[in-house]
């Protein structure tokens, strides 16, 4: 079986540098997390998670490059790094060149004229796009200290995007101690995360900053510590996800602000206080998010309005649907009219799509029925979760905590916006990875909180 496997691919992407540079790397990788993981674990048990987490990030980071170089020749990913080594080169060549790039100062048609036979040319689709090509002058810096080799750029790029996911996983074993395991798999051993989040592509940064600027939030309003390198990095983190894809960053902002506002109310005891500072929280949070969406629209571009949204997600609708350019692999909810009232009447079927689809029979590759299965456990567990608390229930323990309430919010929100644009399950697959963490996160913490209650409930009988 293994030989009919290295058989498949006939390793000509890569070069001696691949080969030298790659074993090394890993092993450095792997005994500074080490030495990281038996340093921190005495005093955070969760700790011994860190370098298994790190471990499968990378080994599913090769996959993604062998699958996509050796068994199907093409991919965004291999034009990404190509466009990664011509941006490197000019990074050495000409810095003030690189910076005009990297910072926007040179628009796609300007700066496309930096480049020569010496440094060679980025694919050109990628290179007019603002978001893709901030993608390609961001990967240039691992593209560089990988010897401009294709293995260890995307080394690179997974062990900096772990960061990211591993704060998130800190942040919630630090509300949910009780469930370390499952967090783990939930935050750090999705098969269809992994794959998806660990490659040279958009979807890795904006998968990692996502997780990281949740940490930062949590870190500057809640936990209030280090606030200075968690206000930089926020938006460092903010800078990327407006670059790259802003509609995550709509779907983050106002579950955070009432994350952030709810996490203060739950701390007054006053029964009486609440009544009076719940409806007035609730206004200024309305408030600040109108405010920031509005601030912010010209970064937000086509997601600045729901009308603009809303005609976006009909173009990508439509584009996606063609079968000559991304398969037959379809799924279709309903035809976007443009209207407000269209786009409320196709939310459940698209929320549901987003969360649960592509089911087992709609797969057509391994890598859709990997997502095929792990949709069929959280569709299991829902109902589980349904028949069990009831409705009321249900919703009465999600609200029973500030954390998973911005999770339920982001996870609802996003998983909405990409089960109505998407139309292709090649597509959603990978979209949705951003809001996969949080919501299957929060079905095992609302799991383990059920079991506690029919725990006490179980006692108080015997009593």
């Amino acid at each position: 079986m293994l030989s009919i496997f290295l058989q498949t691919f006939n390793w000509e992407s890569f070069t001696l540098v691949d080969y030298l540079y790659t074993p090394y790397l890993v092993l450095i990788a792997v005994i500074a997390a080490y030495i990281h993981q038996k340093k921190k674990v005495k005093e955070n048990p969760v700790y011994k998670y860190f370098l298994p987490g790190l471990v499968t990030k990378i080994v599913f980071a090769l996959i993604f490059l062998l699958i996509f170089t050796e068994y199907y020749g093409y991919g965004d990913t291999i034009d990404y790094f190509k466009g990664s080594v011509s941006v490197s080169k000019l990074m050495l060549k000409d810095p003030g060149h690189f910076f005009s790039v990297l910072f926007g100062i040179a628009d796609h048609n300007t700066s496309w004229y930096f480049f020569d036979a010496d440094t060679a040319w980025p694919p050109h689709y990628l290179w007019k796009g603002n978001n893709t090509r901030f993608v390609i002058s961001i990967s240039s810096f691992f593209t560089t200290l990988g010897g401009r080799a294709f293995m260890p750029a995307t080394i690179l790029l997974a062990i900096f995007s772990y960061l990211g996911i591993w704060k998130l996983f800190l942040l919630f074993n630090e509300h949910f101690p009780h469930v370390s395991k499952h967090m783990a798999i939930a935050i750090l051993f999705v098969p269809s995360v992994l794959f998806w989040g660990s490659g040279m592509m958009k979807d890795t940064y904006t998968l990692a900053a996502s997780a990281w600027i949740v940490y930062n939030v949590f870190m500057i309003f809640i936990k209030k510590e280090k606030i200075p390198i968690n206000i930089f990095l926020s938006l460092l983190n903010g800078i990327i996800i407006l670059t790259i894809k802003p509609y995550i960053f709509v779907a983050l902002f106002p579950g955070i602000v009432i994350w952030v506002f709810y996490y203060r109310i739950k701390k007054i005891k006053s029964k009486i206080a609440k009544v009076f500072f719940v409806p007035l929280m609730l206004l200024i949070s309305f408030i600040i998010i109108s405010a920031g969406l509005s601030s912010m629209e010209g970064m937000l571009g086509d997601y600045s309005s729901i009308d603009k949204a809303t005609k976006k997600a009909q173009i990508i609708q439509e584009d996606l649907l063609r079968e000559e350019q991304y398969g037959s692999n379809n799924y279709y909810i309903g035809q976007l009219d443009g209207s407000l009232a269209g786009l409320a009447k196709l939310a459940p079927l698209a929320v549901f799509s987003g969360m649960y689809r592509p089911f087992l029979w709609e797969a057509r590759n391994p890598v859709m029925i990997i997502s095929g299965l792990e949709n069929f456990c959280l569709l299991m567990l829902s109902i589980y979760l349904l028949v069990k608390l009831k409705i009321i229930g249900f919703f009465r323990l999600i609200f029973s905590d500030p954390l998973l309430i911005f999770s339920m919010l982001f996870a609802l929100f996003f998983l909405f916006g990409v089960g109505i644009a998407s139309t292709n399950f090649g597509a959603l697959v990978r979209y949705k990875i951003p809001a996969m963490p949080f919501l299957i996160a929060t079905m095992f913490i609302m799991l383990a909180k059920y079991n506690e209650l029919k725990k006490n409930l179980a006692r108080k009988d015997e009593l």
